[in-house]
């Protein structure tokens, strides 16, 4: 199996390539409104699509989805709350939390906050499909950090780890650490079979720094990320992708020896480059939508050939990878973008890929897999 050539360290050819499946790498309702076939969304917030395999696939995919489905928020400028108890706002088509919870509660108030009830459907993967590509599980709720932000609102949360106000902030994780295995248990015992990846994402930074300092990461939330990622271990064999953005390079170690087999990072924060990401983490790491595919696309569609050559010796520099957009998807644009960019990718044989890996950009394998990628015939995004 592909995948798990990855994981051993076996795989030595092009990347597996990963597009429209879950909250990191989906697209969103917005971009193709003629996919929102239903109700349903992938995602309550961002909105993605619960693409099809088949649909996966046509983008060019490796990989297909599974995972909880929600129902969209009204499409009105009211707020609304979620399932737990946070209000959300629409503002200019995104959604922001705008009350939260738990925000004054006493420690009593927090111990005894109601969890939420699981009874939300499941995407399912047909059977005729389960060999079709890599299953890959979407995160059914927000992680450790951005479920405490989200009750207590983040400044308030941010101000009981800085007062030292241990049992609020320790309650808080506690509760999020139990309804977040909650959620995972009722989406994998939803499943006939166990997906082959599981997404945890919680974001641990802004764009220029961490929201906590090392020392406190480490000392209050990186042991309940620890219980958490141990309690999801015991639930499931697949490999953990863990998802965070911001610029945490100086805890990249710590989310390491958290033993996830994927790491999806944001690389346009300050101090995560790609290349010095991938220096800093173990080599068994692999690195999931950290290059970014869509700018490979968009470089290829315009003969950028120093463009193209840089980012695909980068992607090629920085394995074991698998390409992906850096974040979901808002535009149609964007979706193109990430198939001609993937279509780019899988003109290059194994040969080809490992000379850019230690070579560095070779000017006729570039130049030979733009031509091809030209005379491919991609999907149109209108009949996906």
């Amino acid at each position: 199996m592909k995948l798990a050539e990855l994981l051993s360290g076996d795989w030595n050819g092009p990347p597996l390539i990963d597009i429209g499946t879950t909250s990191l790498t989906g697209i969103r309702a917005s971009a193709l409104p003629h996919l929102r076939k239903d109700s349903a969304v992938a995602h309550s917030i961002y909105e993605t699509l619960p693409l099809t395999p088949m649909e996966c696939i046509r983008l060019g995919s490796d990989f297909i989805r599974t995972g909880l489905l929600f129902a969209p928020p009204v499409m009105t400028d009211e707020p609304f709350t979620d399932a737990f108890g946070v209000q959300w706002q629409r503002d200019e088509g995104f959604l922001s939390p705008i009350s939260h919870p738990l925000e004054t509660a006493g420690l009593k108030d927090i111990l005894h906050y109601p969890k939420p009830e699981w009874r939300n459907q499941v995407q399912l993967v047909e059977p005729e499909f389960r060999n079709a590509g890599i299953v890959i599980a979407d995160a059914p709720c927000p992680g450790l950090l951005e479920l405490s932000f989200m009750l207590r609102n983040p400044w308030r949360f941010m101000e009981d780890i800085a007062e030292k106000n241990w049992k609020i902030a320790a309650a808080l994780l506690d509760w999020s650490l139990e309804s977040i295995v909650d959620a995972y248990n009722y989406m994998l015992s939803s499943l006939p079979e166990q997906p082959d990846v599981i997404i945890y994402s919680d974001d641990l930074g802004y764009q220029d720094g961490m929201f906590f300092s090392p020392s406190d990461f480490r000392n209050l939330v990186r042991p309940y990320m620890h219980l958490l990622l141990t309690q999801l271990r015991k639930l499931t064999p697949a490999a953990i992708c863990f998802h965070s953005c911001g610029a945490i390079r100086p805890i990249l170690k710590d989310i390491a020896e958290l033993g996830v087999e994927l790491i999806n990072l944001d690389t346009k924060a300050k101090g995560m480059n790609v290349m010095e990401v991938r220096r800093e983490l173990p080599a068994s790491i692999i690195l999931h939508g950290s290059n970014d595919l869509c700018a490979l696309g968009e470089a290829v569609a315009n003969k950028n050939k120093a463009r193209i050559a840089l980012l695909i010796t980068e992607l090629a520099q920085s394995a074991p990878v698998i390409a992906g957009p850096l974040d979901n998807m808002s535009s149609a644009e964007e979706v193109l973008a990430a198939i001609r960019g993937a279509a780019f990718i899988r003109n290059f044989s194994n040969d080809d890929f490992e000379k850019l890996r230690y070579i560095g950009p070779v000017r006729n394998i570039i130049e030979e897999a733009i031509e091809k990628t030209f005379s491919t015939e991609l999907p149109v995004i209108a009949a996906l």
